[in-house]
Protein backbone atom coordinates (compact mmCIF):
# COMPACT_ATOMS: atom_id res chain seq x y z
CA UNK A 1 0.00 0.00 0.00
CA UNK A 2 1.53 2.79 -1.28
CA UNK A 3 1.61 6.37 0.99
CA UNK A 4 1.19 9.69 -0.99
CA UNK A 5 3.04 12.69 0.50
CA UNK A 6 0.48 15.96 0.82
CA UNK A 7 2.19 18.99 0.88
CA UNK A 8 0.76 21.78 2.94
CA UNK A 9 0.63 25.16 1.88
CA UNK A 10 -0.14 28.24 4.01
CA UNK A 11 -3.04 30.14 2.15
CA UNK A 12 -1.38 33.70 0.94
CA UNK A 13 -1.63 35.61 -2.35
CA UNK A 14 -0.14 33.10 -4.65
CA UNK A 15 -2.08 30.03 -3.29
CA UNK A 16 -5.32 32.48 -3.90
CA UNK A 17 -4.28 33.05 -7.64
CA UNK A 18 -3.17 29.38 -8.10
CA UNK A 19 -6.69 28.45 -7.01
CA UNK A 20 -8.69 31.08 -9.27
CA UNK A 21 -6.64 29.85 -12.29
CA UNK A 22 -7.35 25.77 -10.96
CA UNK A 23 -10.53 25.45 -9.21
CA UNK A 24 -12.47 28.80 -10.13
CA UNK A 25 -16.26 28.38 -8.29
CA UNK A 26 -18.07 31.69 -7.77
CA UNK A 27 -19.85 31.40 -4.57
CA UNK A 28 -17.29 29.36 -3.27
CA UNK A 29 -14.42 31.46 -4.14
CA UNK A 30 -15.93 34.37 -2.79
CA UNK A 31 -16.32 32.75 0.32
CA UNK A 32 -13.34 31.18 0.29
CA UNK A 33 -11.62 34.74 -0.12
CA UNK A 34 -13.76 36.28 2.94
CA UNK A 35 -11.63 33.38 5.05
CA UNK A 36 -9.04 34.08 3.65
CA UNK A 37 -8.81 37.98 4.67
CA UNK A 38 -11.03 37.20 8.12
CA UNK A 39 -7.54 35.59 8.83
CA UNK A 40 -5.28 37.89 7.43
CA UNK A 41 -3.47 35.17 5.30
CA UNK A 42 -3.84 38.10 2.95
CA UNK A 43 -3.08 41.63 3.99
CA UNK A 44 -1.45 45.02 3.20
CA UNK A 45 -2.84 47.36 0.19
CA UNK A 46 -0.94 45.34 -2.01
CA UNK A 47 -1.89 41.98 -1.88
CA UNK A 48 -5.50 42.89 -0.95
CA UNK A 49 -6.31 44.82 -3.93
CA UNK A 50 -4.62 42.02 -6.35
CA UNK A 51 -6.57 39.64 -4.96
CA UNK A 52 -10.15 41.63 -5.18
CA UNK A 53 -9.51 42.31 -8.69
CA UNK A 54 -8.69 39.46 -9.67
CA UNK A 55 -11.83 37.93 -8.41
CA UNK A 56 -13.87 40.69 -9.82
CA UNK A 57 -12.29 39.63 -13.03
CA UNK A 58 -13.83 36.38 -13.17
CA UNK A 59 -17.12 36.88 -11.50
CA UNK A 60 -17.50 38.93 -14.21
CA UNK A 61 -16.72 36.17 -16.90
CA UNK A 62 -18.24 33.94 -15.25
CA UNK A 63 -21.83 35.26 -14.30
CA UNK A 64 -24.27 36.06 -16.88
CA UNK A 65 -25.75 39.61 -16.80
CA UNK A 66 -29.18 40.66 -18.46
CA UNK A 67 -28.54 44.35 -17.49
CA UNK A 68 -26.69 47.01 -15.79
CA UNK A 69 -28.88 47.03 -12.64
CA UNK A 70 -27.75 43.19 -12.45
CA UNK A 71 -24.48 43.80 -13.10
CA UNK A 72 -23.95 47.05 -10.50
CA UNK A 73 -25.94 45.15 -7.95
CA UNK A 74 -24.09 41.78 -8.02
CA UNK A 75 -20.58 43.62 -8.02
CA UNK A 76 -21.37 45.44 -5.28
CA UNK A 77 -23.44 43.18 -3.00
CA UNK A 78 -19.79 40.90 -3.13
CA UNK A 79 -17.67 44.29 -2.52
CA UNK A 80 -19.80 44.71 0.72
CA UNK A 81 -19.41 41.35 2.14
CA UNK A 82 -15.65 41.49 1.26
CA UNK A 83 -15.57 44.78 2.73
CA UNK A 84 -17.39 43.51 6.40
CA UNK A 85 -14.71 40.71 6.38
CA UNK A 86 -12.13 43.22 7.03
CA UNK A 87 -13.35 46.71 7.20
CA UNK A 88 -10.21 48.12 7.88
CA UNK A 89 -8.65 46.79 4.90
CA UNK A 90 -9.74 49.63 2.47
CA UNK A 91 -8.24 48.34 -0.48
CA UNK A 92 -10.61 45.55 -0.91
CA UNK A 93 -13.47 48.49 -1.18
CA UNK A 94 -11.44 50.50 -2.93
CA UNK A 95 -11.31 47.65 -6.21
CA UNK A 96 -15.08 47.15 -6.12
CA UNK A 97 -15.53 51.18 -6.02
CA UNK A 98 -13.12 50.96 -8.91
CA UNK A 99 -14.86 48.16 -10.56
CA UNK A 100 -18.19 49.61 -10.37
CA UNK A 101 -16.62 52.72 -11.83
CA UNK A 102 -15.56 51.27 -14.83
CA UNK A 103 -19.30 50.29 -15.38
CA UNK A 104 -20.34 53.72 -14.87
CA UNK A 105 -17.81 54.90 -17.29
CA UNK A 106 -18.54 51.90 -19.68
CA UNK A 107 -21.88 52.79 -19.58
CA UNK A 108 -21.86 56.34 -20.62
CA UNK A 109 -19.51 55.89 -23.42
CA UNK A 110 -22.50 53.32 -24.98
CA UNK A 111 -25.34 55.71 -24.48
CA UNK A 112 -26.41 54.12 -21.38
CA UNK A 113 -25.68 56.05 -18.51
CA UNK A 114 -29.07 57.04 -17.43
CA UNK A 115 -29.85 53.04 -17.22
CA UNK A 116 -26.87 53.02 -14.54
CA UNK A 117 -28.15 56.12 -13.05
CA UNK A 118 -31.75 54.21 -12.75
CA UNK A 119 -29.59 51.35 -11.17
CA UNK A 120 -28.44 53.94 -8.32
CA UNK A 121 -31.46 55.66 -7.84
CA UNK A 122 -34.24 52.42 -7.34
CA UNK A 123 -32.01 51.09 -4.78
CA UNK A 124 -30.28 48.09 -6.65
CA UNK A 125 -26.79 49.88 -6.20
CA UNK A 126 -25.49 49.16 -2.61
CA UNK A 127 -23.25 51.99 -1.50
CA UNK A 128 -20.01 50.82 -0.17
CA UNK A 129 -20.12 52.43 2.90
CA UNK A 130 -19.71 49.86 5.18
CA UNK A 131 -17.42 50.96 7.77
CA UNK A 132 -19.21 54.14 8.26
CA UNK A 133 -22.49 51.60 9.42
CA UNK A 134 -20.34 49.35 11.49
CA UNK A 135 -18.43 52.20 13.51
CA UNK A 136 -20.83 55.13 13.72
CA UNK A 137 -23.13 53.97 16.36
CA UNK A 138 -20.16 53.07 18.35
CA UNK A 139 -17.84 55.57 18.12
CA UNK A 140 -18.66 58.89 16.34
CA UNK A 141 -22.09 59.09 17.00
CA UNK A 142 -21.33 58.64 20.79
CA UNK A 143 -18.55 61.29 20.67
CA UNK A 144 -20.72 64.29 18.90
CA UNK A 145 -23.83 63.41 20.51
CA UNK A 146 -21.69 64.59 23.70
CA UNK A 147 -19.94 67.56 21.74
CA UNK A 148 -23.26 68.48 20.45
CA UNK A 149 -24.54 69.22 24.25
CA UNK A 150 -22.46 72.38 23.90
CA UNK A 151 -24.45 73.83 20.87
CA UNK A 152 -28.49 74.01 21.80
CA UNK A 153 -29.50 75.65 19.23
CA UNK A 154 -29.17 71.86 16.48
CA UNK A 155 -31.78 70.09 17.09
CA UNK A 156 -31.46 66.61 18.56
CA UNK A 157 -35.15 65.10 18.28
CA UNK A 158 -34.31 61.27 18.97
CA UNK A 159 -35.32 59.14 16.09
CA UNK A 160 -36.36 55.78 15.39
CA UNK A 161 -34.50 53.03 14.68
CA UNK A 162 -36.63 51.79 11.59
CA UNK A 163 -37.47 55.91 10.63
CA UNK A 164 -33.67 55.77 10.47
CA UNK A 165 -33.58 53.44 7.96
CA UNK A 166 -36.57 54.93 5.90
CA UNK A 167 -34.59 58.22 6.00
CA UNK A 168 -31.48 57.11 4.13
CA UNK A 169 -30.37 58.66 0.21
CA UNK A 170 -33.00 58.47 -1.61
CA UNK A 171 -35.71 59.31 0.79
CA UNK A 172 -38.56 62.12 0.02
CA UNK A 173 -37.46 64.13 2.79
CA UNK A 174 -34.29 65.15 1.31
CA UNK A 175 -35.36 66.14 -2.29
CA UNK A 176 -36.72 69.52 -1.77
CA UNK A 177 -33.73 71.42 -1.53
CA UNK A 178 -35.09 74.28 1.11
CA UNK A 179 -35.68 71.09 3.54
CA UNK A 180 -33.13 71.98 6.64
CA UNK A 181 -30.99 69.11 8.19
CA UNK A 182 -30.76 68.96 11.68
CA UNK A 183 -30.25 65.92 13.03
CA UNK A 184 -27.13 64.10 13.47
CA UNK A 185 -28.02 61.10 11.15
CA UNK A 186 -29.42 63.40 8.57
CA UNK A 187 -26.18 65.64 8.49
CA UNK A 188 -24.23 61.91 7.33
CA UNK A 189 -27.11 61.54 5.16
CA UNK A 190 -27.64 64.76 3.13
CA UNK A 191 -23.98 64.53 1.23
CA UNK A 192 -25.28 60.94 -0.42
CA UNK A 193 -29.10 62.03 -0.96
CA UNK A 194 -27.81 64.45 -3.20
CA UNK A 195 -26.96 62.04 -5.52
CA UNK A 196 -30.88 60.67 -6.14
CA UNK A 197 -31.92 64.24 -6.39
CA UNK A 198 -31.32 64.99 -10.03
CA UNK A 199 -33.01 62.24 -11.75
CA UNK A 200 -35.67 62.01 -9.76
CA UNK A 201 -37.78 63.87 -11.82
CA UNK A 202 -36.83 62.12 -15.08
CA UNK A 203 -39.93 60.09 -16.53
CA UNK A 204 -39.62 56.57 -16.46
CA UNK A 205 -38.81 54.95 -19.65
CA UNK A 206 -41.04 51.89 -21.57
CA UNK A 207 -40.44 48.76 -20.75
CA UNK A 208 -39.33 47.93 -24.30
CA UNK A 209 -36.76 50.27 -24.61
CA UNK A 210 -35.07 48.71 -20.93
CA UNK A 211 -34.92 45.58 -22.27
CA UNK A 212 -33.39 46.47 -25.56
CA UNK A 213 -30.94 48.34 -23.48
CA UNK A 214 -30.53 45.38 -20.81
CA UNK A 215 -29.46 43.46 -23.66
CA UNK A 216 -27.06 45.86 -25.20
CA UNK A 217 -25.57 45.29 -21.37
CA UNK A 218 -24.34 41.72 -22.12
CA UNK A 219 -22.80 42.22 -25.30
CA UNK A 220 -21.34 45.54 -25.14
CA UNK A 221 -20.36 46.55 -22.25
CA UNK A 222 -19.67 43.17 -19.99
CA UNK A 223 -16.48 42.82 -22.29
CA UNK A 224 -15.19 46.43 -22.27
CA UNK A 225 -15.38 46.70 -18.32
CA UNK A 226 -13.45 42.98 -18.83
CA UNK A 227 -10.78 44.63 -20.84
CA UNK A 228 -10.84 47.69 -18.40
CA UNK A 229 -10.11 45.12 -14.81
CA UNK A 230 -6.95 44.03 -17.17
CA UNK A 231 -5.90 47.33 -17.14
CA UNK A 232 -6.33 47.84 -13.70
CA UNK A 233 -4.27 44.74 -12.51
CA UNK A 234 -1.36 45.95 -14.72
CA UNK A 235 -1.97 48.97 -12.97
CA UNK A 236 -1.32 46.98 -9.68
CA UNK A 237 1.49 45.20 -11.72
CA UNK A 238 3.28 47.92 -12.34
CA UNK A 239 2.54 49.93 -9.51
CA UNK A 240 6.16 50.00 -7.82
CA UNK A 241 7.91 50.31 -10.87
CA UNK A 242 6.01 53.70 -12.27
CA UNK A 243 6.67 55.02 -8.67
CA UNK A 244 10.68 54.32 -8.86
CA UNK A 245 10.64 55.95 -11.84
CA UNK A 246 9.73 59.63 -10.37
CA UNK A 247 13.31 58.74 -8.38
CA UNK A 248 14.96 61.59 -10.25
CA UNK A 249 12.48 64.08 -9.70
CA UNK A 250 12.22 63.56 -6.07
CA UNK A 251 16.29 63.19 -4.65
CA UNK A 252 18.48 65.17 -6.04
CA UNK A 253 22.47 64.99 -5.52
CA UNK A 254 24.26 65.33 -2.29
CA UNK A 255 20.90 65.20 -0.34
CA UNK A 256 20.45 63.70 2.85
CA UNK A 257 17.08 61.34 3.20
CA UNK A 258 15.42 60.39 5.89
CA UNK A 259 13.02 57.22 5.89
CA UNK A 260 10.99 55.21 8.74
CA UNK A 261 12.02 51.45 9.00
CA UNK A 262 12.68 51.52 4.88
CA UNK A 263 9.39 50.36 3.27
CA UNK A 264 9.65 47.98 0.07
CA UNK A 265 8.17 50.45 -2.23
CA UNK A 266 10.54 53.53 -0.48
CA UNK A 267 13.56 50.79 -0.73
CA UNK A 268 12.72 50.68 -4.97
CA UNK A 269 12.93 54.05 -5.06
CA UNK A 270 16.14 54.55 -3.54
CA UNK A 271 17.51 51.94 -5.25
CA UNK A 272 16.57 53.60 -8.46
CA UNK A 273 17.91 56.93 -7.21
CA UNK A 274 21.10 55.51 -6.66
CA UNK A 275 21.04 54.86 -10.19
CA UNK A 276 21.84 58.33 -11.49
CA UNK A 277 22.00 60.18 -8.19
CA UNK A 278 24.48 60.14 -4.95
CA UNK A 279 23.01 60.40 -1.04
CA UNK A 280 23.02 60.01 2.35
CA UNK A 281 20.46 57.87 3.80
CA UNK A 282 19.01 58.10 7.24
CA UNK A 283 16.74 55.21 8.51
CA UNK A 284 15.02 55.45 11.34
CA UNK A 285 13.71 51.56 13.32
CA UNK A 286 11.95 51.51 16.40
CA UNK A 287 11.32 48.83 18.95
CA UNK A 288 8.75 47.27 17.27
CA UNK A 289 9.75 43.90 16.04
CA UNK A 290 8.19 43.76 12.47
CA UNK A 291 9.75 47.57 11.74
CA UNK A 292 13.50 46.49 12.76
CA UNK A 293 13.19 43.54 10.78
CA UNK A 294 12.20 45.30 7.68
CA UNK A 295 14.65 47.92 8.03
CA UNK A 296 17.25 44.71 8.41
CA UNK A 297 16.41 43.05 5.44
CA UNK A 298 16.44 46.46 3.27
CA UNK A 299 19.39 47.31 4.37
CA UNK A 300 21.43 43.84 4.15
CA UNK A 301 19.58 43.06 0.63
CA UNK A 302 18.05 40.35 1.99
CA UNK A 303 14.29 39.50 0.53
CA UNK A 304 11.56 39.81 3.59
CA UNK A 305 9.76 36.29 4.61
CA UNK A 306 6.81 36.89 2.71
CA UNK A 307 8.65 38.47 -0.68
CA UNK A 308 9.28 36.17 -3.73
CA UNK A 309 13.09 35.62 -4.60
CA UNK A 310 13.51 36.63 -8.57
CA UNK A 311 15.13 35.14 -11.37
CA UNK A 312 18.93 34.33 -11.44
CA UNK A 313 19.42 37.89 -13.94
CA UNK A 314 17.31 39.96 -11.12
CA UNK A 315 19.30 38.12 -8.14
CA UNK A 316 22.38 39.68 -10.09
CA UNK A 317 21.31 42.68 -11.15
CA UNK A 318 20.16 43.42 -7.79
CA UNK A 319 22.14 45.00 -5.57
CA UNK A 320 22.13 46.67 -2.13
CA UNK A 321 22.34 50.49 -1.41
CA UNK A 322 26.04 50.63 -0.08
CA UNK A 323 26.56 48.47 -3.21
CA UNK A 324 25.52 51.54 -5.18
CA UNK A 325 27.56 53.71 -3.50
CA UNK A 326 24.97 55.35 -0.65
CA UNK A 327 26.13 55.99 2.85
CA UNK A 328 23.29 54.43 4.87
CA UNK A 329 22.83 55.10 8.50
CA UNK A 330 20.82 53.56 11.18
CA UNK A 331 19.13 54.89 14.02
CA UNK A 332 16.84 54.83 16.38
CA UNK A 333 13.45 56.67 17.33
CA UNK A 334 15.22 58.82 20.26
CA UNK A 335 17.58 60.02 17.59
CA UNK A 336 15.77 61.73 15.43
CA UNK A 337 15.44 65.24 17.13
CA UNK A 338 19.36 65.22 16.91
CA UNK A 339 19.61 64.45 13.12
CA UNK A 340 16.69 66.21 11.38
CA UNK A 341 18.33 69.75 11.26
CA UNK A 342 20.80 67.63 8.79
CA UNK A 343 17.87 66.15 6.50
CA UNK A 344 16.88 67.33 3.24
CA UNK A 345 14.14 65.61 2.30
CA UNK A 346 11.63 62.95 4.47
CA UNK A 347 10.33 60.04 2.67
CA UNK A 348 7.51 58.09 4.47
CA UNK A 349 5.04 55.31 3.37
CA UNK A 350 1.34 55.02 3.67
CA UNK A 351 -1.00 52.64 4.08
CA UNK A 352 -4.50 54.73 2.70
CA UNK A 353 -4.73 58.12 1.67
CA UNK A 354 -8.07 59.78 2.17
CA UNK A 355 -9.72 62.39 0.11
CA UNK A 356 -8.72 65.12 2.23
CA UNK A 357 -4.80 64.55 2.06
CA UNK A 358 -5.20 62.46 5.65
CA UNK A 359 -3.89 59.42 5.52
CA UNK A 360 -3.02 55.85 7.69
CA UNK A 361 0.57 54.63 8.04
CA UNK A 362 2.47 52.67 10.22
CA UNK A 363 3.29 53.45 13.88
CA UNK A 364 5.69 55.84 14.33
CA UNK A 365 4.99 57.73 11.32
CA UNK A 366 3.32 60.33 12.63
CA UNK A 367 6.03 61.20 15.34
CA UNK A 368 8.63 61.62 12.21
CA UNK A 369 6.95 63.29 10.15
CA UNK A 370 5.83 66.06 13.45
CA UNK A 371 10.11 66.24 13.64
CA UNK A 372 9.92 67.44 10.10
CA UNK A 373 7.24 70.37 10.36
CA UNK A 374 8.83 71.41 13.40
CA UNK A 375 11.79 71.29 11.43
CA UNK A 376 10.01 72.93 7.85
CA UNK A 377 11.56 69.84 6.23
CA UNK A 378 9.65 68.54 2.66
CA UNK A 379 8.05 65.45 2.93
CA UNK A 380 6.85 62.84 0.79
CA UNK A 381 4.64 60.49 0.56
CA UNK A 382 4.99 56.98 -1.26
CA UNK A 383 1.37 55.41 -2.23
CA UNK A 384 -0.14 53.53 -4.93
CA UNK A 385 -3.30 54.90 -6.86
CA UNK A 386 -5.17 51.64 -5.14
CA UNK A 387 -4.32 53.37 -1.56
CA UNK A 388 -6.06 56.37 -2.36
CA UNK A 389 -9.93 56.02 -0.84
CA UNK A 390 -12.86 57.95 -1.77
CA UNK A 391 -13.48 59.25 1.36
CA UNK A 392 -13.65 61.96 3.80
CA UNK A 393 -12.48 61.37 6.97
CA UNK A 394 -15.02 62.42 9.92
CA UNK A 395 -13.97 59.64 12.40
CA UNK A 396 -11.04 57.32 11.09
CA UNK A 397 -9.92 56.27 13.90
CA UNK A 398 -11.84 53.17 13.71
CA UNK A 399 -9.75 52.19 10.85
CA UNK A 400 -6.25 51.47 13.54
CA UNK A 401 -5.43 48.11 13.59
CA UNK A 402 -4.51 46.61 16.70
CA UNK A 403 -2.53 43.72 17.27
CA UNK A 404 -0.69 41.14 19.83
CA UNK A 405 1.33 43.74 22.48
CA UNK A 406 4.54 41.18 22.35
CA UNK A 407 5.90 42.58 18.76
CA UNK A 408 6.90 45.63 20.62
CA UNK A 409 8.16 44.34 23.97
CA UNK A 410 7.93 41.30 26.06
CA UNK A 411 5.40 41.51 28.88
CA UNK A 412 3.89 39.67 32.31
CA UNK A 413 0.39 38.69 30.66
CA UNK A 414 -0.85 38.25 35.00
CA UNK A 415 0.82 41.48 35.67
CA UNK A 416 0.06 43.58 32.09
CA UNK A 417 -2.12 43.82 28.88
CA UNK A 418 -0.61 46.56 26.61
CA UNK A 419 -2.29 47.05 23.72
CA UNK A 420 0.00 47.36 20.73
CA UNK A 421 -1.47 50.14 17.50
CA UNK A 422 -0.11 48.80 14.67
CA UNK A 423 -1.38 51.44 12.63
CA UNK A 424 -2.37 55.67 13.18
CA UNK A 425 -4.26 58.45 11.32
CA UNK A 426 -2.14 61.33 10.68
CA UNK A 427 -4.04 64.80 9.37
CA UNK A 428 -3.67 66.83 6.22
CA UNK A 429 -0.87 69.32 6.51
CA UNK A 430 2.17 67.32 7.27
CA UNK A 431 2.51 65.99 3.79
CA UNK A 432 4.07 68.18 0.95
CA UNK A 433 3.75 65.73 -2.04
CA UNK A 434 2.37 62.45 -2.58
CA UNK A 435 4.47 60.23 -4.53
CA UNK A 436 2.15 57.61 -6.87
CA UNK A 437 2.06 55.74 -9.89
CA UNK A 438 0.21 57.94 -11.85
CA UNK A 439 3.03 61.04 -10.70
CA UNK A 440 3.69 63.27 -8.15
CA UNK A 441 0.42 65.01 -6.14
CA UNK A 442 -0.23 67.69 -4.09
CA UNK A 443 -2.10 67.43 -1.12
CA UNK A 444 -4.47 70.12 -2.34
CA UNK A 445 -5.80 68.20 -5.64
CA UNK A 446 -5.95 64.50 -4.21
CA UNK A 447 -10.07 65.07 -3.60
CA UNK A 448 -9.76 65.68 -7.70
CA UNK A 449 -7.57 62.76 -7.95
CA UNK A 450 -9.69 60.10 -6.60
CA UNK A 451 -13.05 61.62 -8.18
CA UNK A 452 -11.40 61.20 -11.67
CA UNK A 453 -10.35 57.90 -10.61
CA UNK A 454 -13.08 56.28 -9.35
CA UNK A 455 -15.72 58.63 -11.88
CA UNK A 456 -17.80 59.98 -8.95
CA UNK A 457 -19.02 62.93 -8.42
CA UNK A 458 -18.24 63.32 -4.53
CA UNK A 459 -16.42 61.07 -1.51
CA UNK A 460 -17.80 59.91 1.00
CA UNK A 461 -18.38 60.59 4.21
CA UNK A 462 -16.18 58.73 6.86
Amino acid sequence: MTSQMVTLRTPDLQWWLDHLDTAFAPDVSVDLLIGVLKRRSVKGPDAAAVATAQLFLRLIYAHPFSSIGDLVEHISSIGTSLSKAVPRELAVRNMARRVIGIIREEAENNGMGDLFQAALETGIFIPLLLPIAQYLDSIVISFHLSFLEEFPQVSRAPMKSADTRAQLPGHSSFASPSSSVTGVFEILSAASSSRGSSAASTPPSTGIGKASQAQAVQYDIRPAVIQDIQELLEELDSCEHNISELATQVIYKNEVILTYGLPPSVHKLLLRAAQKREFTLIVVVDEIADINKQASAAVMNRPMGGEEVGGDQETAARKSLQDRGIHVMVIMYHDLENLMPRVNKVIVAARYVFADAGMVAVTGTAGVLMAAKEYRKLVYTVAGSHMFCPMTTFGPYGLLERGPPDTTLPYNPERCRPATILSEYIKNGSVDCFITNNGLIAPNCVNRTIIEMYHTTQCDLF
